[in-house]
């Protein structure tokens, strides 16, 4: 190469690098958890005991990686599946990202986000559960369709209730975070015809603010029954209050309607850190009214859950935990703890324990 042709090259290069913006930095993780607790449940139907997944947080893997495309832009994705680590099985179905699957781009104007999702209002109401709905003592033993009232009657046993949690489907806006605690999303889901395979149109949001130990929020949403021509319809508020201490009170209300059943869903929590130690207890209250779908009155089928725990910190990443759970039904409820005995007596009662393990990474 002569002098004059390498002048040349370097004159190209140069040019180049003035043209083309600078390189996008990009980064992937990889994390999850892995926990497994032996359980031990006691209904109507006599005591069963398992090894299960999953009793402190979910078992998943995540991956999520994101890319800076300058100007304040940033580019991301977010897979995470659930795994039955008591048997190894992955996802829930033909699903093997069921917990989140989600393409995103966000910058001052805030995030827009599409894809699988966590709905507006299970986030809403999440955190008012010290266990984050997870184990033998968690408020999602009364996100039941087969047993409360209302969501049997808009889900029956033909589709898949999604929108109870996540929503398929999404298109979503999360507010910047510079808002002065200010914070919330919207969600909207065209559904696509498909209720069984749980596409349903959907939308939802929710707003709060969250300054100092005070955290508040309200949210609601509504789900689209096509078969019924109905909506299910959910709204309610959050507020929790974290102490000088460290402990946090929390509480939440929220009420589902479809048809001619409604019901209110109570629920309170506090969590008090202690050293190593981690302890936890919460009450819930399902409170239904109405008529069922044969039109008889389901006033007195209600239903209260006490739950209370303790983890043990070994290290930042690593938790023995105990939970200790008990399930009062009332009239014909027949709201259970998991992995009992099925098909419990209307009216009868549950009382369950987790003695578990828990790894992240």
């Amino acid at each position: 190469m002569t002098r004059q042709q390498g002048r040349t090259l370097a004159a190209m290069a140069a040019m180049a690098a003035l043209a083309l913006p600078a390189q996008a930095q990009s980064r992937l993780t990889i994390s999850g958890a892995v926990d497994l607790a032996m359980r031990s449940v006691h209904n109507s139907n006599g005591t069963l005991s398992s090894l299960v997944s999953g009793g402190n947080a979910t078992s998943r893997l995540v991956v999520r990686g994101s890319e800076d495309l300058g100007g304040g832009l940033v580019a991301s994705f977010w897979l995470e599946g659930s795994l039955a680590a008591d048997n190894g099985v992955a996802g829930t179905g033909a699903q093997f990202w069921d917990r989140q699957s989600t393409v995103s781009l966000s910058g001052p104007f805030g995030e827009i986000r599409m894809g699988r999702d966590w709905t507006p209002v299970y986030t809403g109401y999440v955190f008012s559960d010290p266990w984050l709905n997870m184990g033998v003592g968690t408020s999602s033993n009364f996100l039941n369709a087969s047993v409360s009232t209302v969501y049997q009657a808009a889900f029956g046993s033909a589709l898949n209730p999604t929108t109870l949690s996540r929503s398929n489907n999404a298109f979503e806006y999360w507010l910047p975070a510079n808002l002065g605690g200010l914070y919330g999303h919207v969600m909207v889901s065209p559904g696509e015809g498909n209720n069984a395979g749980g596409g349903f149109r959907y939308h939802a949001a929710r707003l709060g603010y969250k300054t100092g130990g005070l955290d508040v929020a309200v949210y609601g949403g509504s789900t689209r029954i096509d078969a019924a021509d109905r909506n299910l319809t959910q709204a309610g508020l959050y507020g929790a209050y974290q102490m000088d201490g460290g402990a946090t009170l929390m509480a939440s209300a929220t009420r589902s309607s479809f048809a001619s059943a409604s019901h209110w869903h109570w629920s309170t929590g506090v969590r008090v850190p202690m050293g190593v130690w981690l302890f936890k207890a919460s009450y819930n209250h399902l409170d239904q009214r109405g008529r069922n779908a044969a039109g008889a009155d389901i006033d007195a089928n209600d239903a209260h859950q006490f739950a209370v725990g303790a983890d043990y910190l070994l290290s930042k990443r690593t938790a023995v935990y105990a939970t200790v759970a008990r399930m009062v039904n009332r009239g014909n409820a027949r709201f259970a703890l998991p992995n009992g005995v099925p098909n419990l007596a209307p009216g009868s009662n549950a009382t369950g324990f987790d003695l578990g393990l828990r790894h992240s990474f």
